[in-house]
């Protein structure tokens, strides 16, 4: 391991078993390490906000499951019309990719959610 690149850290057992439950449930369908827990948790916090939780809350009337294909949808959508790679995804990728282009990436997300969210709505007054 390089020691110029990483540090440890001790936690208690009640975090840590908080950091194995978020493996799973940070992100809906995917299953994180507990680093990556940590580092996005920690990005999230510096950042101010999190777009994935409001992604999330437009779409909490849904289950787990539909949630975790609605935010499938929405990556694959993006990757196709931006011409992108699953790695070049922040929410997929906790590599140290550029501040600038994980909140453009997030921000884009955003918007496709929203507009998905819409058509949902929409859908549903039609009906």
């Amino acid at each position: 391991m390089n020691k110029r690149k990483y540090k440890s850290i001790a936690i208690d057992i009640n975090c840590y078993k908080k950091i194995e439950d978020l493996t799973t449930a940070l992100t809906p369908g995917l299953t994180l390490s507990r680093a990556q827990v940590v580092r996005t948790l920690v990005n999230q916090k510096s950042s101010g906000k999190n777009a994935n939780q409001t992604i999330v809350g437009l779409f909490s009337e849904h289950t787990p499951q539909q949630r975790a294909q609605i935010l499938k949808d929405i990556d694959d959508k993006m990757l196709k019309l931006l011409d992108l790679e699953e790695k070049e995804l922040p929410w997929r990728n906790c590599n140290d990719l550029p501040t600038k282009w994980v909140k453009i990436m997030e921000d884009l997300r955003l918007v496709v959610a929203k507009l998905k969210y819409e058509q949902y709505q929409d859908e549903r007054s039609i009906n």
